[in-house]
Order: structure tokens, then sequence, then C-alpha cells
């Protein structure tokens, strides 16, 4: 179930054990992600931050990266949690039992989930910092949203890392919203990806809802990391279909239009309908894999509840 993924580079065919392993990835993101929200509708979980819609930029990152690569992620990355080798036993007891992190992240190269909004990304620059004075060729991705890029430590972490060119590939969500405010309103660039010019390295904005043009940047930007070229910022333009979090009610602040817009780009949907147009799976396949991993998902769930009584 936790399996890890090896990606095709961008120039080989979409092969199909390859697509098959990364739908099923995708689809173990969205269908836990819709585990942990009923859980907290049902009290099991205090609250939850939500990723439905946001599967692409998340998954199709991982699938690039190397396994000896570590993963710094931000509050929203489960399905990267559940690639990376993190049960679903463990992240139901991160979400409901409070604790801190209950997997062992070094072993995972997976780091505890960052709650301080951008805190993350200083803790990247300085792992792939040790990471390279060890003399090892490892790159860090490093999650974050468009949201955090206000924050100050976002400016100083990928400040340190343009000036001692640490490899690193800086991985913003942009999923439009930061809780309730629109990205209009939290910055008077037009984008995200463009402030790495002034941090001396690349950027990139890549569509954040196709699966593999995110795995195809990320693994650019790892091929220029190990050669010593420096960080990387890729934008990845994405949608959160719920809330920011279980907390929250979108509907206050969202418009409905904007909502059913990004819902018919769903990139699960994406990503599937392109496996059948290429061969790499039948359509019949695609209900298959949803409902193999919507199994697993339960099962794991019950023998949580069984577990720790809830």
């Amino acid at each position: 179930m936790n399996s890890r993924l090896t990606g095709p580079e961008p120039t080989e065919a979409l092969e199909p054990d390859s697509a098959i392993r990364l739908l099923e990835a995708m689809q173990r993101a969205r269908q836990f992600d819709k585990l942990a929200v009923a859980l907290q509708r049902q009290g099991v979980v205090a609250g939850y931050g939500q990723a439905e819609g946001q599967e692409a930029a998340q998954i199709g990152a991982v699938w690039a990266m190397r396994d000896d690569d570590m993963v710094f992620p931000s509050y929203r990355q489960p399905g990267v949690a559940l690639h990376r080798g993190v049960s679903v036993r463990d992240m139901l007891r991160f979400y409901s039992r409070h604790e801190l992190c209950t997997w062992d992240w070094r072993a995972c190269r997976f780091a505890p989930y960052a709650v301080p909004v951008g805190s993350q990304l200083s803790h990247a620059v300085g792992w792939a910092m040790a990471d390279r004075a060890r003399g090892g060729d490892q790159v860090t991705l490093a999650f974050f949203g468009e949201g955090s890029a206000s924050q100050g430590e976002v400016h100083e972490a990928m400040n340190m890392a343009g000036v001692y060119r640490a490899p690193v590939v800086f991985l913003c969500e942009n999923n439009g919203w930061a809780i309730s405010t629109p990205f209009a309103r939290q910055t008077a660039s037009s984008t995200v990806y463009v402030r790495a010019e002034g941090y001396g390295f690349r950027g990139v904005r890549v569509d954040g809802n196709d699966v593999l043009a995110v795995a195809a940047a990320v693994r650019d930007a790892t091929v220029a990391a190990r050669a010593g070229l420096g960080p990387s910022l890729i934008e990845a333009v994405t949608y959160r279909l719920g809330g920011h979090t279980t907390a929250d009610d979108p509907s206050l602040y969202r418009p409905d239009h904007e909502f059913e817009v990004w819902r018919r780009n769903d990139p699960i949907d994406r990503f599937a309908q392109v496996c059948v147009s290429l061969g790499a799976m039948e359509d019949s396949a695609v209900e298959i894999i949803r409902e193999r991993v919507y199994g697993e998902i339960r099962s794991a769930a019950a023998e949580f509840a069984e577990e720790f009584g809830v």
C-alpha cells in the first residue's frame, strides 16, 4: 500500500505499470482526505487541513524525487506522507491523538508536519546544506502554499538558499486562497515563481493539476541541484476543492462559479483520461483502482479504530 513510486523520465512513454501506480498514489491521497474529513465530523479527528484537488502537485513532485531525497511538508501533504512510507495508522494517530510525529521521519525521509506557516523552508535549507556538507548528492524538497510566501521566514530561507547554492526545490502549491484571502490580495505580483530571480536562482510556473508536468519540472530541478546549480522555485498552480481546514467554510468567501471551473479540472480525472487516451490502461481499470484503494484505506482505518478504541 505504501510502496514507493519511480517516475519515468519526461522523454519516456507512460508505461502501464507506472500509470497504474501513479493513479493509485493520487487516489490514495484523495481517499485518505475523505476519510480524515469524515472522522473529523465524527469527533475522532480534532482538525484537518484538506488537500482534495491538489493531488497532482503533491504526488507529481514526490514522484520525481529519489528515495534518499528529503521532503519537508507543511500541514497539507497526506498523499506525500503515504507515498514516503508513513502508514495510515500513523497519520490518523497524528491527527486524532495530538502526537507531534508518530512516524520514523528519518527513515521515511519525510519530516514532521510543520504547522507554523512557512517554518519548514528554513529547516529544508539547513538539512540540504548538511547533506551536501556530508558529501552526499541528495536534494531536499520543501512544500509550501502561496500564502506562506508572505512570511518573512520564507524570504530568509530562499535568500540563504540562493547565497549558498543549497540543493533545494521549493514547491509552491498556489491554490488561490490563503484561508479566505485571494491571491490578488496577497501580493502585487501576478505570480510567485518570479521571486526566484531576486534570489539568484531559477523559477518556473507549471499547471499544478497536470501530474506529469509537475513531475517533469521537479525532475529538471533535482538534476540542476545535484549538478551544483543551486535551488529552484516551482509554482504549481492548483486549487483546493475543500476548505482551508475542516473548521473553514469556503462558501462564505469563494465564488460558486470558480469552484465549478476547478471541479471540472479535477487532477485525478484528468490523469485518468490521459492514461486511457494513451492506451496505458483500460477505462474499466480506473474504477477498479479507485475501489481497490478505497478498500485499503477503509481497512487501515478499521484497524486504527480497533487498536485505539475510537
